[in-house]
């Protein structure tokens, strides 16, 4: 049993940032291109992600809410922990949130970094 939870344990948490990573793809794509010295017009391919950002970042934000939630309900109440999920559990979830918060929250405080 544990085993099937680490599996969609991990699904989930990559699948926020996943959704977290696409969200972010309007803006942080060509910022990388910019600093590596490469031209930004290859990343044309990405702009049919443009419109469904909103999307992106509600399925990200609503993934890690669904880990959080059941974090509190679920993996802290139990007696044993019988895997290393479990274990680091709230460690796994604390840095994939930061790392998610960090891709969704990037095209509003780049602007800052970048000084336009």
């Amino acid at each position: 049993m544990a085993l099937k939870e680490d599996r969609s344990f991990w699904a989930l948490l990559g699948g926020s940032v996943v959704a977290a990573f696409l969200a972010s793809t309007c803006c942080l794509g060509p910022l990388l291109f910019l600093l590596f010295g490469i031209g930004a017009g290859s990343l044309s391919f990405l702009k049919p992600f443009a419109p469904y950002h909103l999307y992106f970042e509600l399925t990200a934000m609503g993934i890690l809410l669904y880990l959080w939630v059941r974090y509190f309900l679920i993996v802290r109440k139990k007696a044993r922990c019988s895997g290393g999920v479990c274990r680091y559990y709230l460690h796994y979830l604390s840095a994939g949130t930061l790392f998610a918060a960090m891709l969704l929250s990037y095209p509003y405080w780049v602007v800052y970094m970048i000084g336009e």
